[in-house]
């Protein structure tokens, strides 16, 4: 059976909708929508991909290790397939350019051949009549370059959410604020994954900033602090 189709069965099988999931776990309904479907890609990120799933599944009580197996394996296989097709694309692209090219290279001879008939025929009958062929003296035309404004690149789209997972590498009390309220308070233990998002801010206090990796926006961040330093951060969405 595939990622989805379990995922949703199991669901289903507890009398569960995507909402009620959304308010256990935390995770967006589309983004429990897109696991169901099997579309990874609507999901920012490939770290928080594999933490929803394995979050989802230990919320539906599956084992998530059989599903990340399948996930990795069918994403690998999406990879070889899609650089196949660009290589396919390439080589199609570089026979049509060798073919345009020949092609332009025999117009080109063709013009050439039948400019200098032109002018032979041109000369020869003019030395008939005694006439030699007027030389007109022309300035090549000065092609005057435009100047363009150079362009400015434009800013990159800001997401319409920031996310924040906290990943336990030793045991550590910790307090999550999401856009000014607690939404979790107690010790995140090693193993531990805790996923959150927010419109606005993200306020966190760790009691052991050694303890934990912190992963934004889908970037792992440097080292929060030492091993029992208390740390008090704070992630805003960039207007």
């Amino acid at each position: 059976m595939k990622i989805g189709e379990l995922l949703r069965a199991e669901r289903e099988n507890k009398g569960l909708s995507l909402f009620d999931v959304e308010e256990k776990t935390k995770i967006r309904a589309k983004y429990l929508q897109a696991l169901e479907e099997e579309n990874f890609e609507e999901i920012p990120g490939e770290a928080y991909r594999i933490g929803f799933l394995r979050n989802y599944a230990l919320f539906l009580e599956l084992d998530p290790e059989p599903l990340l197996y399948q996930y990795r394996a069918q994403h690998k296989r999406n990879e070889l397939d899609s650089l196949h097709s660009l290589i396919e694309q390439q080589r199609r692209a570089k026979t049509g350019e060798a073919k345009s090219e020949s092609f332009g290279r025999t117009k080109l001879g063709y013009a050439l051949i039948a400019i200098i008939i032109f002018t032979a025929a041109f000369l020869y009958f003019s030395s008939l009549n005694g006439e030699n062929p007027p030389i007109q003296e022309q300035n090549p035309p000065v092609a005057e370059e435009e100047q363009k404004e150079p362009e400015q690149a434009e800013a990159p789209p800001q997401p319409e959410i920031i996310t924040l997972e906290i990943v336990g590498k030793q045991q550590c009390w910790t307090e999550v604020r999401v856009d000014g309220t607690v939404q979790f308070s107690g010790h995140i233990y090693p193993g531990d994954t805790k996923s959150f998002e927010a419109e606005d801010s993200i306020q966190l206090t760790l009691g052991n900033a050694g303890g934990v990796d912190l992963i934004y926006n889908g970037k792992k961040e440097p080292p929060p602090g030492k091993a029992g330093e208390v740390v008090n951060k704070e992630y805003k969405r960039i207007e």
